[in-house]
């Protein structure tokens, strides 16, 4: 069957493995999704990498038949042929590595328990704090928006490693306030 969608604007609920097939190769190793023919559009380029980062997300973006996609969705549309239901999660918490074995399909919950570090944290740890009127660090766990975990300790080395095993057993993923690369 021979499909002709140059210009054509399509809606997700439209697309099919098979059509995105004709438009881009991915490649499991690299994470990258690459154009096979300008056919369905004049702007792209043969056998390149498909679209572009997001400066303000970090995430890429490919436009496809005239709507504007997520990398990362795309991608574990074509792997599994559905698409995802909750939220996809980049495992090793960079955003634009879209290897199939970096993401997962998870709710917002589960995602919000794989952030990384906030790079602006005085301690540099996550979810530690040092109260300047007691002179113990502090660390402190939220779930599912309520505080479940908070204790006190003298030193930073033991609230740093408190805080880590109480988040593993609370469900949190082991890169959860890691360093993000």
């Amino acid at each position: 069957m021979l499909i002709t969608v140059t210009n054509m604007l399509l809606k997700k609920e439209q697309l099919t493995q098979e059509l995105i097939g004709k438009a881009l190769n991915y490649d499991p190793v690299t994470g990258y999704l690459i154009w096979k023919t300008n056919l369905y559009s004049k702007r792209v380029i043969p056998k390149k990498r498909a679209g572009s980062i997001v400066t303000s997300t970090g995430y890429r973006s490919i436009t496809l038949f005239g709507t504007k996609y997520p990398e990362h969705i795309l991608i574990w549309f074509i792997h599994y042929g559905v698409w995802p239901s909750g939220q996809i999660d980049h495992i090793n918490q960079q955003r634009d590595d879209n290897r199939i074995l970096n993401l997962r399909d998870v709710t917002k919950s589960e995602n919000a328990r794989n952030r990384s570090r906030n790079p602006h944290s005085k301690l540099g740890e996550h979810g530690i704090w040092f109260n300047s009127r007691t002179f113990k660090y502090v660390t402190e766990i939220t779930l599912n928006g309520k505080k479940v975990y908070q204790k006190s300790f003298d030193d930073i080395d033991e609230a740093i490693e408190a805080r880590k095993t109480k988040s593993i057993e609370l469900g949190f993923h082991e890169n959860h306030g890691s360093q993000s690369k």
